[in-house]
């Protein structure tokens, strides 16, 4: 697989030929109930908007994996509430604008963040109040002659002399109408040759594909954030470029956020530290996809989309995998970050070449300095030769030491390749079923302003051999280990109000059985400690 994504070069080289070895199978039009694995281990609470009974001291609400309470029925009805509002009065409110006439204030508290950026979007993309009507153009005004400004200021002259010469009495003149004067029938001509010009009324101010893409993210964060909160999550973006490993290749994909549940643990809350990721997100600014002649799914821009999200889940796949596993940098172990090479002396031997080769070119002081160690420096060599690298244990001491250092210096330095792995995630498969082979991914994925739902079901022998070119890990008898199995839901418009409610329904259905209990009585898990050498 990674030989197929490295000889990726422009975007006629992605069909749905060069991704056969996923053994992918997409399905399409699912509900967010048929994607939740059956886990008969763990009871599931009840959704709220299936619950009819309330909590009692005898009857408490159930608890999530982490042990805090599923969030109460009110909080899910207080969204849902908000949701439903009419579009033009929930703009006009985050807008700061009165209400239409005949219409009260609405109330807007837990989902201010999310009318905000709809109604960013809607400039570009409701077309609910467009009007276009046409209107004749105005005339480009003629610069006045000489005759006509000589006239104009003359005009001017008598008119100042006639006001001047009434009395004070005399003021019942101005209230007399001016007379009418007829049309002419030149005039009536004239504005029927005019030409005509379209005009647009309405909310947009361009189409879509103008509207800049931190709106639809800045959008769908605040979407997704509204359903995280009641069950202790938090959505963060990626500190590390996203990328998907394939042996030896890093490929980039593309996650523009995810959802991961803060510790219990208030220390390390504090400190940052995340668990997870329980599911991610994917906004993508595309909006032509195929052309006239291609059926749906078919074109370039089809099976781009498709996988872009294919790759992102695989990479969440390959994030909630490393659960319990220590990271291995690139590179660690291997001779060409512990041994030095390339010679040795100083300057590289290039300043010997220079003076014995030189042909009488004169060098710079400072450059002979460099080559000729001081007595201090030969006296601090033999401390330096207890540390493995002077460069090293200096970093080790002062961080800020590496902003010190020439590129020289830096080059020198062998040490394993950048970490893979973000330091504030302790990496959990949380939701997984214990007992199941497969890990279930989530992303809410979103195109112009709709959103959808997808669940990714991978094995773990799969995602070894996709990662590593190898597994160890045994095939299960019954379902296919080889075949990536993908689910999508309808597409939901944000601007319709059944449709934000249904998105919002399916969104809180993932976090609601995502943090369900999935372990054993007994087998609480313990709170990873801050590392010492992570910064705060």
């Amino acid at each position: 697989m990674s030989d197929l994504l490295a000889d990726i070069k422009r975007p006629q080289d992605i069909c749905m030929e060069r991704f056969k070895p996923l053994n992918l199978q997409l399905e399409t039009d699912v509900e967010v109930a048929h994607m939740l694995p059956e886990d008969h281990s763990h009871p599931l609470a009840p959704l709220p908007w299936e619950d009819i009974t309330e909590p009692t001291d005898d009857n408490p609400r159930p608890l999530m994996d982490n042990g805090a309470p599923y969030p109460s029925k009110e909080r899910y009805e207080v969204l849902e509430k908000e949701l439903a509002l009419d579009n033009d009065d929930a703009f006009r409110e985050v807008a700061r604008l009165p209400p239409r006439e005949g219409r009260s204030r609405v109330r807007i508290t837990q989902s201010r963040k999310f009318w905000t950026g709809l109604e960013r979007m809607a400039q570009y993309w409701d077309t609910s109040l467009d009007n276009y009507f046409e209107r004749p153009a105005t005339p480009d005004p003629t610069p006045p002659s000489e005759m006509e400004r000589a006239e104009d200021s003359t005009g001017q002259m008598d008119a100042e002399e006639t006001k001047g010469r009434y009395s004070l009495t005399d003021g019942e003149m101005d209230l007399d109408e001016a007379p009418i004067a007829a049309p002419s029938s030149n005039g009536t001509v004239g504005e029927e040759q005019r030409p005509s010009v379209p005009v647009y009324t309405g909310r947009r101010i361009g189409n879509g594909a103008e509207m800049p893409d931190e709106m639809r993210d800045e959008t769908i964060r605040a979407f997704v954030e509204m359903a995280a909160w009641p069950f202790g999550c938090q959505v963060t973006v990626p500190t590390l470029q996203p990328r998907l490993t394939t042996k030896n290749l890093l490929f980039p994909v593309r996650q523009t956020f995810q959802s991961s549940r803060s510790p219990r643990d208030r220390q390390i809350a504090r400190s940052g530290m995340l668990e997870g990721p329980v599911l991610i997100s994917q906004c993508r600014p595309e909006t032509s996809f195929r052309t006239a002649d291609k059926a749906p799914g078919t074109g370039i821009g089809d099976v781009s989309d498709l996988f872009r999200e294919v790759g992102g889940m695989l990479l969440a796949a390959q994030e909630r995998a490393r659960e319990g596993a220590v990271e291995k940098r690139p590179g660690e172990g291997k001779w060409w970050t512990m041994q030095p090479r390339f010679g040795g002396a100083p300057n590289d031997g290039i300043l010997d070449d220079l003076v014995n080769h030189g042909h009488g070119m004169s060098l710079p002081d400072s450059m002979m300095e460099e080559g000729t160690p001081s007595a201090q420096e030969a006296g601090s060599a033999s401390k330096r030769q207890r540390f493995e690298h002077p460069f090293v244990t200096s970093l080790s001491r002062r961080p800020s030491a590496m902003r010190r250092l020439t590129t020289s210096e830096k080059w020198k330095i062998l040490q394993p390749g950048p970490s893979l792995w973000d330091k504030r995630m302790s990496y959990l498969q949380i939701g997984k079923v214990q007992e199941s082979p497969f890990d279930d991914i989530y992303m809410v994925s979103s195109i112009n302003h709709h959103v959808s739902i997808l669940h990714l079901r991978v094995h773990r022998r799969y995602l070894d051999i996709l990662t590593n070119g190898d597994s160890t890990f045994p095939a299960t008898e019954g379902e296919p280990w080889h075949v990536l199995k993908l689910q999508r839901t309808r597409w939901f418009d944000l601007f319709d109000t059944n449709d934000r409610i249904e998105a919002l329904k399916g969104v809180w259905q993932l976090f609601h059985h995502q943090m369900r209990q999935t372990r054993r009585e007994g087998d609480v898990p313990v709170p990873i400690e801050l590392p010492l050498e992570c910064p705060l």
